[in-house]
């Protein structure tokens, strides 16, 4: 099966600081995301093959509202324009009214900017609440499909779906298989720190489980520059433990990997090229 391949759209320099109560918002790096567009739709234009030049970006409305024209080149470069809540946040934590409001907001944003139609939704770090089904619900009310739930198997995904009574809301799991006892998901820091041998693996684990293999990025890995980092004055406020110690985490994002990230993808997409938009894939979207 040809390999799927989205973007979390996100400034992590942002959602970082608020993340870690450094302010509750501010400036996005514009200029830092739009040398990540521009590196990412190149990647995609020379690997992606004829269906995969177009990709699906899970953008924050946040990008929308500071970087209106950032979505509107994306859009009319020909990717898909999906949604990855307002801020940066952890949807689990959060009541639903307020979710509602974020969800409705950054739908609007990102419509507004795209001049789309905004079908997809992707929950920051896939943390949303699975132990009932309000949150999904609110999901439901704004968008046309949901990508989540990582996912071992197809039954798994009937179960939930069942469970939370989605009827046949259509959901795009990202495979989450076994190495070594533990738990990997297809993408991110696993794809950049391990070895191709093991992508390969959770790829054809996924195949055989009946999923088309879906890999997920993030704009800060397509650079080793740094651009999304956190200097140690702005890190300082946290007090000089936790500077420190902030300091040494961003180097596995920022840092690690992420030279060799692109060649290492190019590799594993194949002769078939990627799959495409992932809106294009959903075999039952609502009109």
């Amino acid at each position: 099966m040809p390999l799927i391949l989205s973007i979390d759209f996100e400034d992590m320099a942002h959602d970082m600081k608020r993340d870690l109560g450094l302010w509750e918002t501010g400036p996005i790096r514009t200029e830092a995301l739009w040398q990540s567009y521009h590196d990412i739709d190149d990647f995609l234009r020379a690997h992606g093959g004829a269906r995969g030049r177009k990709a699906t970006f899970f953008c924050t409305g946040l990008i929308a509202e500071q970087a209106p024209d950032l979505i509107a080149r994306i859009a009319a470069d020909g990717h898909e324009i999906a949604c990855h809540y307002h801020f940066h946040d952890r949807m689990d934590g959060q009541d639903v009214a307020t979710i509602d409001r974020m969800l409705g907001r950054a739908r609007t944003a990102l419509e507004d900017a795209s001049g789309t139609s905004v079908r997809g939704f992707r929950a920051p770090q896939f943390r949303i609440d699975r132990t009932g089904p309000a949150q999904y619900q609110a999901v439901m009310r704004h968008f046309d499909y949901d990508s989540s739930f990582p996912a071992e198997s197809r039954e798994e995904v009937a179960a939930f779906r069942a469970a939370m009574g989605l009827g046949d809301f259509p959901i795009l799991p990202i495979y989450r298989g076994r190495v070594m006892g533990r738990h990997f998901r297809l993408g991110g820091s696993y794809l950049k720190l391990f070895p191709g041998v093991m992508a390969r693996r959770l790829i054809a684990d996924a195949e055989k489980a009946g999923f088309a293999p879906h890999i997920y990025l993030h704009p800060y890995e397509f650079t080793a520059s740094g651009s999304y980092r956190l200097s140690f004055g702005e890190r300082l406020p946290l007090g000089m433990a936790r500077t420190l110690y902030w300091g040494v985490r961003q180097e596995q994002w920022h840092r690690a990997g992420n030279r060799g990230l692109p060649a290492k993808l190019a590799r594993l997409i194949g002769h078939d090229g990627l799959a495409g938009r992932l809106g294009d894939l959903v075999p039952a979207i609502r009109a």
